[in-house]
């Protein structure tokens, strides 16, 4: 079993468990730590983590000060590993699991009139998930005015500039096979 590390906030050091046997690419506490250093202080703020995985960046940005996370995971293997993480780590009560797949979650959120400050998406490389999930967003628009929307893609991805529409690019900055592109909903007076 491999583990990943938290670098930031009052849980910085503690570990998190993952799955063996190649069930998952989970994003390394290099990549973390600079995609915190970028967006910065996350205290009281509202994540939805979607492909959520270990759950890595919800307990990271729960460490950091965030107010809550919700954890969009469709591997049952996934999810339930996630679980038992957020109750190892006593931060349950802060950090929701919904297992299920991303296209049934993001309608479903906004139907509950569900909004976040802080959207992390962290899809299989190269598969067409973030253009997909981007549409969703758009017509299910659960994020507030001032979110910060985190795409993690491959750099052998391309975001399509759909992707980008209504949305101001805020950076795009690679970490060798990995490439983070920070946006932020255009306010228009």
């Amino acid at each position: 079993m491999q583990k990943l590390r938290i670098t930031g906030g009052y849980l910085k050091g503690r570990s998190i468990a993952t799955l063996k046997g190649g069930v998952a690419r989970y994003t390394s506490s290099k990549v973390r730590e600079a995609i915190f250093n970028i967006i910065g202080d996350v205290k009281g703020k509202r994540v939805l983590d979607l492909y959520a995985g270990s759950g890595s960046f919800s307990v990271e940005a729960i460490s950091r000060g965030a107010a809550e996370a919700t954890c969009v995971e469709n591997s049952g293997a996934m999810a339930g590993r996630l679980k038992e993480n957020a109750v190892l780590l006593s931060i349950n009560k802060y950090c929701q699991v919904l297992y299920m797949d991303v296209r049934y979650a993001i309608p479903l959120l906004h139907g509950r009139k569900s909004c976040y400050d802080i959207i992390f998406m962290d899809p299989p490389y190269e598969k067409g998930y973030i253009e997909e999930t981007m549409g969703l967003l758009k017509t299910h628009a659960v994020y507030s005015r001032n979110a910060t929307i985190l795409l993690e893609y491959s750099k052998r991805e391309r975001l399509d500039s759909s992707c980008k529409e209504g949305l101001t690019e805020v950076t795009t900055r690679r970490y060798g096979d990995t490439v983070i592109t920070i946006l932020e909903p255009r306010i228009t007076s």
